[in-house]
């Protein structure tokens, strides 16, 4: 089967290929994938259980649609899916097939209506079952449609009832009777009438994979393409068996926070840290990991903080699980809002790559992905209860050099910076980071302008064997919804002009062959600047030897030299003025050899940045040769002791006098 990798919204266009063994195609090991195309990147949507629970209406999921239409469709949301009671009780009620019968007091006109006022919308509609078949038609010995067979000829009474997490009395079906898979392919034929391009199956265990092989089976047969989602808390161990028969798999209990006044609590997004490790290797293309909904848009009906709103919408984004909207649709709030329909953080779930976890020590987690167009996205995170310093060295996941960071949440470019970055982050914080190494940047020249007022930008990229020509477009955005320029070349380079200052493009080429376009990548670069640069925002001095001091700073862009100042401090805290002791410096960092140790005095340094438009302020102290606690402490010794010698000459001299009066 293609296996497609669409669009990473920030970085890359890359078509990846692959055929599926024909085994897989065999009944008993039916994959969803092979009857859907679906689940290229995980699915977006919203789900009725979180906050409509066991009360949905045919309004209710109207309403729900009409708010996906105008709010979230534009963002990459797809699905409305009503999950669980819509049916009458099925340990009574069911249809004249043995399937559950759709409450007509809740929804008057019926599934398909539903279904079909869903797709008006240009949204997909998603509904649920659990597996076995009902008490009901047991009970009623139901005739299986299109057989000569009726329920109780494919009940497994030996097995009894099927787990399930409402309702009881779903039976075990023997699958090696006749008309078992017939009654599963009616049911899937009748989800298929309905118009449903979803489906949650609950309750799956082990000892259920007949079950969800039977149900792959029979939507495969419908012709009609149905993602298809496992729940919950699977096990790992057959992670190649959820693999190859749905779209998905929840990897935990619910998120909900049951008996609580709120949808969820820190402590259950909490546990999703280790299931996005430890899932990771498992997600790709066809099947994502499903950690359950996203409950961060009701203000303090979700149970959260902010930040803890912001980290759970992180997690799901870096690791790539479904993006299912959890919350009330009616009662949104705007912070909840922003965070579900930030499209640089969306782009990171939809960037076919589930994050993996670098590190996990004392509250503090790193996730990454690395794109294919040699970017990353960074996920930052504090699970303490305490503030903490979060840090990722670049050489930790292979990047060598600098690199340019833009904060994902913010939409702010932070700079270049050198071997590593650092937040400090509050209790249950994150950040969301894009990183773009300095080696995988091809622009020519490297600012990707030639003058202060851009006239025009050399482009360039390595050529590709039989290409007939290059596909280039230029955008504003990092999703190119704003493209300036859309060109076919004929080599590996070209000159684009009229481009604003200040400003940072984003650009991709394909090669042409025949009619087929093989993406190369998608890159980024700044205009020069026509400002001064900013200060550099942290400094940091560290000695080497008795002579020599090495001091390293945040990079700040649109730098094209630094200049280093230094002071000398004495024991008593007095200084020098600021002298410069070089400039000209081209990178981060700088040692200055002319720093002897001397016992009791200590240097100060600071840098600027320059370009030919001016230079910054100088930036805050960078400290080195800290005085120790006597030497911090003589000063004000000396001067206590200047007081008291001050007091005393005072009190002496007053007593002179008031003895020399009475004489």
């Amino acid at each position: 089967m293609l296996k497609k990798v669409i669009t990473s919204l920030l970085s890359i266009s890359f078509l990846l290929c692959g055929n599926l063994p024909d085994s897989i195609l065999e009944p008993k090991e039916a994959e969803a994938s092979a009857y859907n195309d679906l689940a290229e990147r995980p699915f977006m949507g919203w789900s009725s259980w979180s906050s409509i629970r066991k009360h949905p209406t045919e309004q209710k999921i109207k309403d729900a649609a009409d708010i996906m239409a105008a709010k979230f469709k534009q963002h990459g949301y797809q699905y409305v899916n009503l999950d669980d009671y819509y049916m009458l009780d099925w340990t009574t009620t069911v249809d004249q097939y043995g399937r559950w019968a759709v409450d007509p007091k809740k929804f008057p006109n019926g599934m398909k209506a539903v279904g079909d006022y869903i797709h008006s919308k240009g949204l997909r509609f998603g509904l649920y079952v659990t597996l076995g078949i009902p008490k009901g038609a047991v009970d009623h010995n139901t005739p299986i449609q299109g057989t000569p067979y009726h329920a109780k000829d494919i009940v497994d009474f030996r097995k009894g009832q099927k787990v399930n997490f409402n309702f009881e009395n779903m039976y075990s079906i023997d699958y090696s009777k006749p008309g078992a898979q017939e009654y599963i392919d009616s049911w899937a034929n009748l989800f298929a009438s309905y118009g449903v391009d979803y489906l949650k199956i609950d309750g799956v265990r082990n000892q259920d994979i007949a079950d969800v092989e039977a149900w792959a089976n029979a939507l495969k047969k419908t012709g009609r393409s149905i993602h298809v989602e496992l729940s919950n808390n699977l096990d790992i161990k057959h992670s190649s068996t959820w693999q190859q028969l749905s779209n998905g798999w929840r990897t935990d209990h619910d998120v909900e926070s049951y008996g609580k006044p709120t949808l969820t609590d820190w402590e259950h997004v909490y546990r999703r840290f280790s299931d996005a490790a430890q899932w990771q290797p498992h997600a790709g293309p066809g099947g994502w990991n499903d950690f359950d909904s996203l409950n961060v848009a009701n203000g303090s009906k979700d149970g959260l903080t902010n930040e803890e709103k912001r980290s759970y919408v992180s997690l799901w984004a870096i690791a790539a699980s479904h993006f299912v909207i959890g919350n009330d649709l009616t009662k949104l709030d705007d912070f909840g809002i922003a965070l579900l329909t930030n499209d640089e953080i969306l782009a990171a779930n939809q960037s076919g790559k589930a994050g993996k976890r670098l590190s996990n020590k004392f509250g503090i987690q790193v996730f990454y992905q690395t794109l294919p167009d040699g970017s990353y996205n960074i996920g930052l995170f504090n699970t303490d209860k305490t503030v903490k310093e979060v840090s990722v060295n670049w050489s930790d996941i292979g990047i060598d050099g600098t690199a340019k960071v833009r904060d994902m949440w913010s939409h702010q470019d932070l700079g270049t910076k050198y071997t590593n970055f650092t937040a400090s982050l509050p209790a249950h914080g994150s950040r969301m980071l894009h990183v773009i190494p300095a080696s995988s940047i091809t622009v020519e020249p490297k600012s990707g302008a030639t003058g202060v007022n851009p006239s025009h930008v050399e482009l360039k990229w390595n050529s590709a064997s039989d290409a007939g020509g290059y596909h280039l477009l230029v955008a504003r955005d990092p999703d190119f919804k704003n493209i300036i320029i859309d060109h076919t070349v004929p080599s590996e380079a070209t000159n684009i002009e009229s481009l604003e200052p200040d400003s940072r493009y984003y650009w991709k080429v394909s090669a042409i062959t025949g009619k087929t376009e093989s993406p190369i990548g998608t890159y980024s670069f700044y205009t020069k600047m026509t400002t001064t640069p900013e200060v550099p925002d942290w400094i940091l001095a560290d000695r080497n030897n008795e002579d020599s001091v090495t001091i390293t700073w945040n990079p700040s862009f649109g730098t094209d030299f630094y200049t280093i100042y230094r002071k000398k401090v004495n024991i008593f805290g007095v200084s020098s003025d600021y002298k410069p002791i070089a400039t000209n410096v081209n990178e981060p960092y700088f040692i200055d050899k002319t720093a002897p140790l001397e016992n009791g005095s200590r240097y100060v340094y600071r840098v600027s940045a320059h370009n030919a438009i001016g230079k910054s302020l100088m930036s805050q102290d960078g400290n080195v040769d800290r005085p120790s606690p006597v030497q911090t402490l003589l000063p004000y010794l000396v001067l206590l002791l200047t007081l008291i010698v001050l007091v005393s000459i005072y009190f002496i001299n007053k007593r002179k006098n008031k003895i020399s009066k009475s004489v």
